[in-house]
């Protein structure tokens, strides 16, 4: 299990998009996680048949990844709000799903909303 600040600090070191796909260590989709996830580079995305195809995390645009990351027994796929957890071990996927902080906006907003 990866810890919330580990998970925080993913999220801070790949805060930006690489130069290229070309940069991401796309191998280690391959190697790191288990061949049951059946993963599949078609064109510009990922595909990983181990998630729905009805899933938004089924197919990935290249573009779209930050970083793909190596852990102990979990390949993670970093996007900007989102690290999907790949399984070193079996067909399992996790999904951590950033939670986004509110606007300057969204607190003056909720400064103001009350029920009677």
């Amino acid at each position: 299990m990866i810890s919330k600040k580990a998970i925080e600090q993913i999220y801070k070191q790949y805060n930006k998009l690489p130069e290229s796909p070309d940069c991401l260590d796309i191998i280690l989709l391959f190697e790191g996680a288990d061949p049951s996830h059946g993963i599949e580079i078609d064109g510009n995305d990922i595909i990983i048949n181990s998630v729905e195809p009805w899933s938004p995390f089924n197919k990935i645009p290249l573009d779209r990844v930050y970083g793909i990351i190596d852990f102990e027994e979990t390949v993670g796929i970093v996007l900007h709000s989102s690290i999907i957890f790949l399984s070193k071990r079996s067909n399992e996927v996790n999904v951590h799903l950033k939670q986004l902080e509110p606007t300057f906006m969204d607190r003056v907003k909720s400064m103001f909303d009350f029920e009677a």
